[in-house]
């Protein structure tokens, strides 16, 4: 029998479905043999039943064991079975593409660098979930061995509309429909509210994934750019009326990826265009939350007549949770739903239950807290390191809070070339010219602040911009 190595980094399950799995891949335990009873394996190896258990159970998972009743567990792997060819390793997108940069975003691989991502690092997420919660909601959730409704959970829903309203947003939840994740709520949003062939705008630079999920849908995508304090008036008001658009996705807090917010008299203008041009506004707020009181949302000015605001929980909760949301005027939730039903059915009792409770605890809102502080703290620190490198930053950038830093490169230098060496260096970072329509944004990189003065990003950034284009 083979001995187990209690202090290793391997739990002990893993260990022995691993021993097993090869011992029965290689043909020294042949179909119909017969493995030593549950006691039997706990007993020479030193660990519990419970252990013993889990591992058959994977094993049988796995197609390795099968279960005969009171009779024990028996090989039943094929003997002589060929071993199976892995297919080819896809070819891997240009680091500079909307695939390529988000397959390595999104990268279970530990030894990349998330030096441009959305999502923080994982140890920032480690307070916002407590193990108690979990196990709660899970039990409940088996307990009640049900799917939500369409619609949503309600217990979220309603916890959603109380946030809301503390914002005096006039919601109830009535309005509020949950999706998996921001980005089947705005594929929602924009399905409800334009149909293929017809034109929607998008803040330019803005989030480089919305734009591709809506040409994706048939839709003409055009760009309005963005300024300072928000999307350019001028050239807005002349977008709507040559073009005549059903829809403008913006995203009026901690704009993806400048930082920046839209301020108060921009976004009553915005709801003036609205109206006169006759196009709905999809309010994109994933990140609002760290803005705290600071600013002010369209949802809260127009009181969901014209606007349809998406939110989620990934960004800031956590990655692995896919909860978004929409909050809609009343005539299209109905039709919101209809398409949900159609996608997925339903959402995940689970998922839904679980964030309910970390809303219904406060727990949420202590984590965003002191997410907001620590973004703080390092956003001053990561804009001092990378000006010593060579980037350049708005005035205001170290006061705007959130996520990203928006650096301008060194003349001469263009955001591909640098995106490319960093990734064959082992770092994601974003170009800004991934974020515009237009073309534009070749001088200029989307970092996230929480990252920013990591040692192997500044080594590289130095000597990258030192060196020139």
């Amino acid at each position: 029998m083979f001995t187990l190595t209690k202090d290793a980094a391997v739990p002990l399950t893993e260990q022995i479905v691993r021993h097993f799995a090869q011992r029965i891949d290689e043909g020294a335990l042949l179909p119909g043999a017969r493995l030593p009873s549950v006691r039997q394996l706990a007993a020479r190896l030193e660990v519990s039943v419970h252990t013993v258990l889990a591992a058959l159970d994977r094993l049988a998972g796995q197609g390795y064991v099968a279960s005969r009743p009171g009779a024990g567990y028996y090989v039943q792997r094929p003997a002589g079975r060929a071993a199976v060819q892995a297919p080819p390793p896809p070819r891997a997108e240009p680091a500079t593409t909307t695939a390529g940069f988000t397959h390595s975003a999104l990268s279970a691989d530990a030894t990349l660098l998330q030096a441009g991502s959305g999502y923080l690092p994982r140890h920032w997420y480690e307070d916002a979930i407590a193990p108690a919660t979990l196990a709660r909601s899970l039990r409940e959730s088996a307990e009640a061995a049900v799917v939500p409704p369409v619609q949503g959970l309600p217990a979220l829903r309603e916890q959603l509309a109380q946030r809301l309203a503390r914002r005096q947003i006039p919601a109830s939840a009535a309005h509020v429909v949950t999706a998996f994740g921001a980005s089947q709520a705005l594929q929602l949003a924009a399905r409800v509210l334009a149909a293929p062939g017809d034109v929607v705008l998008v803040d330019d630079p803005g989030y480089f994934l919305l734009h591709s999920q809506l040409a994706a849908l048939g839709l003409r995508v055009v760009g309005v750019p963005r300024e300072a304090e928000g999307p350019d008036l001028d050239a807005l008001a002349a977008l709507a009326s040559e073009y005549r658009p059903r829809a403008f996705f913006t995203q009026t807090l901690l704009h993806n990826p400048t930082g920046g917010s839209t301020v108060p008299a921009r976004s009553h203008r915005i709801l003036n265009l609205a109206e006169a041009h006759d196009f709905m506004l999809v309010e994109d707020d994933v990140y609002g939350d760290l803005a705290g009181d600071a600013g002010v949302r369209l949802a809260q000015i127009d009181g969901l007549r014209r606007v349809v605001q998406v939110g989620s929980f990934s960004k800031l909760l956590s990655p692995s949770l896919r909860v978004g949301w929409l909050a809609a005027p009343a005539p299209l939730v109905e039709r919101l739903v209809a398409l949900k039903l159609m996608d997925v059915l339903s959402g995940s009792t689970l998922e839904e239950a679980l964030v309910a409770e970390v809303l219904r605890s406060g727990r949420y809102h202590r984590h965003v807290l002191r997410l907001r502080e620590r973004l703080a703290r390092a956003r001053g620190a990561a804009i001092a390191a990378l000006q010593r490198c060579g980037l350049r930053f708005d005035a205001d950038a170290a006061g705007g809070g959130g996520v990203f830093l928006w650096a301008a490169l060194p003349p001469g230098v263009e955001a591909p070339a640098v995106v490319e060496a960093a990734r064959e260096a082992g770092i994601v970072i974003a170009g800004g010219h991934m974020f515009s329509r237009r073309g534009a944004g070749l001088d200029r990189l989307r970092l996230n602040a929480a990252w920013g003065t990591d040692a192997r990003l500044l080594g590289f950034l130095e000597e990258r911009l030192r060196q020139g284009s």
